[in-house]
């Protein structure tokens, strides 16, 4: 009972439904209160070990920050697997459902037969669209759902010539060919930018992380080498560091995705 009004209370925060759309996305079984109680429990761990290894605070706070991030990153790492394997899928489940319309059966039975012949994470999402219809969701609510849960723009645009074809008809098959052969495409262009641009990418990452996990190392190994450099007086020299590091990142990630 006590979990459960803790998950009630969470629920009703912004944060918390963050947290609930990533794990949803992730397609990780845990609610809010769990992952919390997660994360709260990693950080406490990396608290007493750090302290407890160099006899200091400041270390053992540089850990628990450390460990902390940790769950956020693997749900994030699971969510854009997933999101990657889903757009991959995406074409197929499309030429699926152009074969069905087009054998003569409805868009809902033709969803059906995406959740049973297309794999995982595809078949599950769709199940999920063919299950909220049998529970009394429309169609467009049950899609926009998905759309909610995948976060794809290319999905998007798949529901929205869905939305359409449902308010003013049209020939859905077709509209799913051009939509096909546009996915087709993209996911290729895509494809070759990432070959051409993977060792600036890693770069980038390496040049991120590396500061912080050799950091990290003396601490562990040299508390008093690395303390001198969080004084009041040389705070500035890591947090200027911090500074420049996020925005070089940031700056790496923006040339790669063309954004400029």
């Amino acid at each position: 009972e006590a979990g459960q009004a803790l998950g009630e209370r969470l629920a009703r925060l912004s944060v918390a439904e963050r947290i609930a759309v990533d794990l949803a996305r992730a397609n990780i079984k845990l609610t809010v209160a769990e992952y919390l109680t997660l994360q709260v429990g990693l950080m406490l761990g990396g608290l007493l070990l750090g302290a407890l290894i160099t006899r200091r605070l400041i270390p053992g706070i540089a850990l628990a920050a450390l460990a902390g991030y940790l769950p956020r990153f693997y749900v994030h790492r699971r969510q854009a697997q997933r999101l990657k394997a889903f757009q991959e899928q995406l074409p197929d489940v499309l030429n699926l459902l152009i074969s069905a319309l087009r054998a003569g059966h409805g868009l809902l039975h033709a969803l059906e037969l995406v959740a049973q012949e297309m794999p995982d994470p595809s078949a599950e999402e769709f199940e999920k669209v063919v299950r909220e219809t049998a529970l009394g969701f429309s169609l467009p609510e049950a899609l926009n759902h998905l759309v909610q849960r995948v976060d794809s723009d290319d999905l998007g645009m798949v529901v929205t010539a869905i939305n359409i074809q449902h308010e003013v008809g049209g020939n859905l098959a077709q509209t799913f060919e051009a939509i096909s052969e546009t996915i087709r495409e993209r996911i290729r262009l895509k494809g070759e930018i990432a070959v051409m641009t993977t060792q600036q990418r890693m770069t980038g990452f390496l040049l991120s992380g590396m500061p912080f996990i050799i950091g990290t190392i003396l601490m562990l190994l040299n508390p008093d080498y690395m303390l001198v450099m969080f004084q009041p007086r040389w705070l500035f020299i890591p947090a200027s560091a911090l500074v420049m590091m996020v925005i070089g990142n940031l700056l790496i990630q923006r040339i790669l995705r063309q954004e400029f």
